[in-house]
């Protein structure tokens, strides 16, 4: 059975006017380690190069064995407030 994953990654803003600033990035994909790896690269991702942010680490990772339902669970996660992410993370680390 193939299974996708609901990725939240924390990652640090380097441009000038806002440098050091922690965002987090949610993503869905088949293979979390490459898709990281793509991200630090820059490869494959516009926000992540275009936007001069460097991925740290990943916070948050959801197994969900259907892809439909993988796209509609990233779009409920990218659709929470800050604060509900972070709650999500906090829970996920525990």
């Amino acid at each position: 059975m193939k299974y996708y994953y609901v990725y939240i990654i924390e990652a640090v803003r380097t441009s000038r006017n806002n440098l050091g600033k922690i965002i987090y990035y949610t993503g869905f994909t088949d293979n979390p380690n490459r898709r990281f790896r793509e991200h630090k690269a820059g490869i494959k991702s516009k926000f992540m190069s275009n936007s001069k942010i460097i991925p740290r680490r990943i916070v948050y990772l959801e197994q969900i064995s259907d892809y439909f339902n993988a796209l509609k669970r990233e779009k409920q996660i990218k659709q929470m407030p800050l604060k509900k992410k972070k709650e999500l993370i906090k829970k996920y680390a525990h």
